[in-house]
């Protein structure tokens, strides 16, 4: 009885093997050489984005599917940098490791990942060897690049266009993209933009992870006049358009509420009667979203807008400025309501025809929340995957 049990294992063993196509054998092969993975980030970044939130996720889904991976942390700028009573021995060798540490606050990354502190820069003697290594900024980029072959397959992720800085103007951010590396881009405006530069890339759309945006209160029974924002300090995020939006319809209509959130403290400019949450959690912005009948996005440019698509899958009808990245999965007058950046009055008038006519703001959330449910996490890993192995 236990040889015909275990013959029958070893047939059904077979069997299944027999049923695999050949680019499936031909995955599971490749797989047994692509192990090791690490990400590269400059310094630690302290404050929230959707840039940052997009590597951890996929650190986090790249481990559960078996991988081992690392994020190492290029520290040397900050550990040199001259600060008053801060000895240099003691960022190496106390600060910079506690920050490494603790990191992300924000975000619960799986702690099989294995967060690295490059003390010297990104060089062959900090960066372990690995199948695969991938450049996560600009400030990455040349480095990774010159990394020898033991550090693994080089990959480029792009995440938007870096030229925010007078270190990093247009023609140097663009020279990145010809270094040689597989490049990755999550919007197709970033892909025209590599093509330009004169390099090849591929395209994987950010996923959402529905299990933490979700509908919870329904579309039809929210509060009217009630909206909710990103606040962040850089110029090209747009919050003082949107605040000075926010400030006109709060003249227009009264009792209109304003959730505002954002990494930094609460800014000494924002009215008294705007509610700000500093260092959001997911918990926390999924609440946000879903008591909000809008979300205002203000943004001059943006690669992806990764608010934007949150909100929509927590119900928000989308009022937005026309920067770019929206067009990744919204459209104009179909589930989201567009107008030129940096313009304050087509913002106000938009939220206020919505307010004044709330079935139109009910059909363009509801659309929005089934439209955006193409931003699938699982596609996007699989794709990601593809490009380890090719």
């Amino acid at each position: 009885m236990v040889a015909e049990i275990k013959t029958c294992s070893k047939v059904s063993i077979q069997e299944m093997k027999n049923q695999l196509t050949h680019s499936e054998l031909q995955q599971i092969e490749l797989k047994k050489h692509i192990h090791k993975i690490t990400f590269v980030f400059p310094d630690v970044p302290h404050t929230i984005s959707g840039g940052l939130k997009m590597v951890f996720e996929y650190a986090n889904r790249l481990t559960m599917r078996g991988y081992e991976v690392r994020i190492a942390f290029d520290c040397h700028e900050g550990i040199h940098a001259k600060r008053k009573y801060i000895p240099l021995f003691l960022k190496r060798n106390f600060l910079y490791p506690l920050f490494i540490m603790h990191y992300p606050t924000w975000f619960k990354l799986n702690p099989k990942v294995k967060k690295i502190l490059l003390k010297d820069g990104i060089s062959d003697k900090e960066i372990p060897d690995s199948d695969v290594v991938i450049a996560t900024a600009v400030r990455t980029a040349e480095s990774v690049s010159r990394l020898s072959a033991t550090k693994g397959k080089k990959l480029y992720f792009i995440q938007g266009f870096e030229n925010w800085t007078p270190d990093w103007p247009t023609e140097r951010v663009e020279t990145t993209y010809r270094l040689g590396m597989k490049n990755i881009v999550v919007a197709q405006w970033l892909a025209e933009k590599v093509k330009n530069a004169g390099a090849d890339c591929i395209l994987i759309p950010n996923g959402i992870d529905f299990n933490a945006f979700n509908l919870d209160i329904p579309i039809r029974k929210r509060r009217n006049h009630v909206i909710s924002m990103l606040y962040h300090v850089a110029p090209h995020k747009g919050a003082k358009y949107g605040i000075e939006a926010l400030q006109q319809l709060k003249d227009i209509y009264p009792d209109l509420e304003a959730f505002l959130f954002g990494a930094t403290e609460r800014p000494a400019e924002l009215p008294t009667w705007i509610q700000y949450t500093h260092n959001a959690q997911q918990v926390q912005l999924r609440k946000i979203y879903n008591n909000s009948s809008i979300y205002l996005c203000p943004s001059i440019a943006e690669s992806f807008g990764l608010t934007g698509a949150e909100a929509m899958a927590c119900g928000a009808a989308y009022v937005s400025s026309d920067y770019g990245g929206v067009h990744e999965y919204a459209e104009d007058k179909k589930n989201v309501l567009l107008s030129p950046p940096g313009d304050v009055e087509g913002l106000v008038e938009h939220v206020s025809y919505l307010f004044e006519h709330p079935e139109e703001r009910i059909r363009l959330a509801e659309n929005g929340n089934k439209d955006v449910q193409q931003l699938n996490w699982e596609r996007s890993l699989d794709k990601f995957e593809e490009v380890l192995h090719s």
